[in-house]
């Protein structure tokens, strides 16, 4: 009875959750095949992942969101949500002609899956540049010390494996997320992250890096730092750049 009753709501959630998306005629598009297909098939590549009507919905505007950032970037971008590659993964399996045709049509060009191992020395500038467009989108300035909505989606979710972005000292760290879908172990601030490095990397004018350091709370000065500079130091280079694919 409860288990009919919570399914009855996340699907009335799901449905919600669509028809009120920014994304609305994006996500109306997506064929009615690619739920089911996921639901029977995304839990043998992502040990453990949910598989209800309103992770699906979650997970597909976060793909969707990303595929927006690859239009607008112009550039590669790397994807910080595996609940969002979990949708991008099945739907290449039920149907990349139907992908493609997608993409095409909302996104005006193809958007090619690539394997993290394939950005070899590219994934954490691609990072940089999906923050900077998923902040963007969101009317935000390429340099606010907030966390854009993409980048929160596997912790929102409780993506089993997935990658648990947070705000510390004004800028990105993540925790690698269990089986169980909880955050675990330290953080890991991705270098290419920083608003310094957007500035050197050129994702972010001076003007804009000026305006982010004048705007800082008082709480995100050196002596915020001082807790985590060891943390810091040790970068991603160890856990990885905080993503799994790119494109």
């Amino acid at each position: 009875m409860m288990h009919a009753l919570r399914n009855t709501l996340d699907t009335y959630r799901a449905t919600r959750l669509t028809s009120t998306s920014r994304y609305l005629a994006e996500m109306a598009d997506i064929p009615p095949t690619l739920y089911p297909f996921w639901k029977q098939t995304a839990h043998h590549e992502f040990k453990g992942i949910p598989r209800d009507a309103l992770f699906f919905a979650r997970a597909a505007e976060g793909l969707v969101t990303f595929f927006d950032c690859v239009r607008h970037a112009k550039q590669r971008c790397a994807l910080p949500s595996k609940a969002a590659d979990s949708v991008w993964h099945a739907w290449a399996q039920l149907s990349q002609a139907s992908l493609d045709a997608f993409c095409i049509k909302h996104f005006g060009q193809l958007i090619p899956h690539v394997e993290g191992a394939d950005m070899t020395g590219q994934m954490e500038d691609a990072l940089a540049v999906c923050l900077v467009q998923a902040r963007k989108l969101e009317l935000k300035s390429a340099a606010s010390p907030t966390l854009p909505r993409l980048f929160a989606l596997d912790r929102k979710v409780g993506m089993p494996g997935g990658f648990a972005y947070l705000m510390v000292c004004g800028v990105h760290a993540f925790r690698h997320m269990d089986e169980a879908g909880k955050p675990v172990g330290e953080l890991f601030f991705p270098h290419s992250l920083a608003p310094v490095s957007l500035l050197q990397a050129g994702h972010i004018s001076q003007y804009q890096y000026d305006d982010y350091v004048a705007r800082k709370r008082p709480d995100q000065g050196s002596n915020c730092w001082a807790g985590v500079m060891s943390d810091f130091g040790s970068g991603a280079g160890d856990a990885g750049c905080g993503s799994g694919c790119g494109s």
